[in-house]
């Protein structure tokens, strides 16, 4: 595959995670780069803008939807897990966002839409999906009882996002399709196009889980252009 060209630095980040914050704010500042890419689409961008209560996040869930049940949940969880770790969900990416703007550099919402990934989940199947469902609650009461800080801390060892994400790959496949790969080429799409457009750095702030995939996907795009 061809090797990404060095002006491009990926940022890993583990959501909720105030250490994570201090780290992206550092990398930009540091980087000083023409585009500051972040994995955000606009809607997701506009509910960290202007956050619903946790009473309007439940109340938005309708019954019987359970892809969007899914996401309402998960959304919860987030916010749940971040009131723990005082960090808020998406924090690392609106940081990223203010220190590029403080620098003037350009913006980047490279997310896919997650209209687009929720009719992606409405083709998992549906055993799939309510096993994954099923789990919130346990995940919930974990965060509940004080073991939120415990994961953070090991999510940051070394090859602990790489294990995570092979286990979930595993449990749940069709999900980890509509939610990661699907995602990681649509990521490494927008990059493609900002690196051909741009002549300056680009930071991109991802998941820690999405930088592999990303990566990957990306150099196999770089590669088919330069065979073209």
């Amino acid at each position: 595959m061809k090797a990404i060209p060095d002006r491009v630095l990926f940022v890993g980040v583990i959501h909720t995670d105030i250490d994570s914050v201090k780290h992206v704010r550092k990398a930009v500042k540091e980087t000083k780069p023409e585009v500051v890419a972040v994995e955000l689409d606009r809607d997701r961008y506009q509910q960290l803008l202007h956050p619903p209560t946790e009473q309007e996040m439940t109340a938005q869930v309708p019954t019987g939807e359970v892809v969007q049940d899914l996401f309402q949940q998960i959304a919860l969880l987030e916010k749940k897990l971040g009131n723990v770790t005082g960090s808020d969900v998406g924090a690392e990416m609106l940081a990223a966002i203010e220190e590029g703007r403080k620098l003037g550099s350009k913006i980047a919402l490279v997310d896919r839409p997650i209209q687009a990934t929720a009719q992606a989940i409405m083709s998992v199947p549906l055993d799939e999906v309510y096993r994954m469902f099923n789990m919130i609650p346990g995940a919930s009461d974990d965060i509940q009882h004080g073991d939120a800080q415990d994961l953070m801390t090991t999510l940051k060892e070394e090859g602990a996002v790489t294990a995570v994400m092979e286990e979930f790959r595993s449990e749940f496949p069709h999900l980890s399709n509509a939610l990661i790969d699907e995602r990681d080429k649509y990521v490494a799409n927008a990059l493609c196009t900002i690196l051909n457009d741009v002549k300056g750095k680009i930071v991109a702030v991802l998941g820690a889980g999405h930088i592999e995939g990303v990566q990957n996907a990306l150099s196999k795009l770089l590669e088919s252009q330069a065979g073209s």
